[in-house]
């Protein structure tokens, strides 16, 4: 049968603790181990909710600042105390188009895949109530906080060993190692949103105060096809080797957040955000096939359940928005989450929790922006960067993730709004464990309306 000495990997969400028992009875991709996972080059253990959306049109085409200047529903998921800004009820929806590029190579294999999805970004609603002074708004909204659709696929050769039988007696085997052409296929699809309620007070003349919960939930799906062929006909008993696993979950948890907006003059205002930790819930099945084909040939069928839970940190948030005159608005963020501090109990995702504290970082997001009201139009024009550092460390980072965006807002008929952003970033990440370079290029176009009753 064949066996398995070692095996390196990457970054990918699925059950693996019984694939690498079984796996290591089975084959031998022998290559180094990198220093955090013994498993595949394709992305099977990174945490895939460590940058989540930008909610809010205006605020992603002002590159991503909201907490001091977001104006509209969008508050709910930005900054709750902001929503005492609203005077009028507001009804508001939006669709969001991404895409995400992948490029780069492994062991001598380039790879290029690419994924675009279109969802329902947000749906919401505000109510201010009447009152004599100050102002008391209450809103709920639905919001897509994360898009899990992803792409990778790659090919290559490399060598891998195994025991043959001799032909001696049925349990007598001989080693033997050599080069066989080895592929590599893993997608992704699933969104995350998040049901939030909110409501936001007055406190003072200066002081606005505000809360919000969010119950998360959606989906994840993966599906992660291993093959390996016996290219140079070094076997007489195998021809090729394969291994599958699909999983199907659902995905469920709360996150708290509590918002505080102070104006410190007539033109400058700062806001404050603190979100608590949030347990989030996978509950489904995973599929897992292996098979070999030749005179040994065998085949591996499961399936089984899996509840797991993943807790994410404490985030932080504080920016100030100065108006400098009527036409002209600035804003800037500073967001800090100590990824590291992730807590999760069961396999879905690789690694130990002390493995986890290694392979995650701290990460302290800064974001710009500028809106420009056209003079005697009902226009607004939108434009910042920000960066968003990449949290896991398992890789060399080459170059941090950045983005540039572009915005624009159009009031009609005094009462509809239509807001576009587009944003685009580039990160670069390498591991010269196995030759492996990587470049992801990430661009999404958000369009929101929203009518003020």
């Amino acid at each position: 049968m064949l066996t398995c000495d070692a095996a390196d990997g990457r970054s990918m969400p699925v059950r693996w603790t019984v694939v690498l028992i079984f796996f290591c009875l089975t084959l031998i991709v022998a290559v180094p181990a990198t220093a955090y996972h013994d498993e595949y080059i394709a992305p099977i253990a990174e945490i895939p909710l460590t940058a989540p959306n930008i909610v809010g049109a205006r605020s992603l085409g002002m590159g991503g600042v909201g907490l001091a200047i977001v104006d509209d529903a969008s508050a709910l998921a930005t900054n709750p105390a902001a929503l005492a800004r609203l005077r009028r009820m507001e009804l508001a929806g939006g669709l969001a188009f991404r895409g995400e590029e992948r490029t780069g190579s492994a062991f001598g294999g380039d790879f290029d895949t690419s994924v675009t999805t279109t969802d329902i970004s947000s749906l919401r609603f505000a109510y201010p109530f009447p009152t004599f002074r100050g102002s008391l708004v209450v809103g709920v909204s639905i919001d897509q906080v994360y898009d899990l659709a992803g792409d990778f696929v790659v090919s290559y050769e490399d060598s891998i060993g195994w025991n043959e039988p001799d032909g001696v007696t049925d349990s007598t085997y001989v080693f033997i190692e050599g080069p066989w052409g080895q592929t590599e296929d893993f997608l992704t699809t699933g969104d995350i949103y998040a049901l939030t309620f909110g409501a936001a007070f007055d406190a003072s003349e200066k002081v606005s105060l505000g809360a919000a919960v969010s119950y998360l939930y959606g989906n994840y799906s993966a599906d992660f096809l291993y093959t390996a062929e016996d290219v140079e006909d070094l076997s007489d008993a195998y021809e090729s080797y394969s291994l599958r696993v699909q999983s199907e979950s659902d995905v469920s948890g709360l996150r708290f957040r509590v918002g505080a907006l102070l104006y410190l003059t007539e033109s400058l205002s700062a806001g404050l955000v603190v979100e608590t930790p949030a347990e989030l819930r996978f509950s489904g099945y995973e599929t897992e096939l292996q098979r070999t084909v030749g005179s040994g040939g065998w085949e591996f069928n499961e399936t089984r359940d899996f509840k797991d839970e993943i807790g994410l940190p404490f985030t932080f948030g504080a920016g100030i928005a100065w108006n400098p005159t009527d036409l002209i608005a600035l804003g800037l963020d500073y967001h800090h989450a100590n990824w590291s501090e992730m807590i999760y109990e069961g396999q879905i995702f690789l690694g130990e929790q002390s493995e986890r504290e290694r392979a995650y970082a701290a990460t302290s997001e800064f974001r710009v922006g500028i809106e420009v009201t056209m003079p005697n139009m009902p226009l607004r024009l939108r434009g910042g960067y920000m960066t968003r550092p990449v949290a896991y460390q398992g890789l060399e980072i080459d170059q941090e993730r950045a983005y540039y965006t572009l915005g624009a807002g159009i009031l009609v008929d005094t009462v509809f709004t239509i807001d576009v952003a587009w944003i685009s970033g580039v990160s670069e990440r390498s591991g010269a464990d196995y030759d492996y370079n990587e470049r992801i290029e990430d661009s999404a176009v958000v369009v929101e309306a929203a009518y003020h009753f």
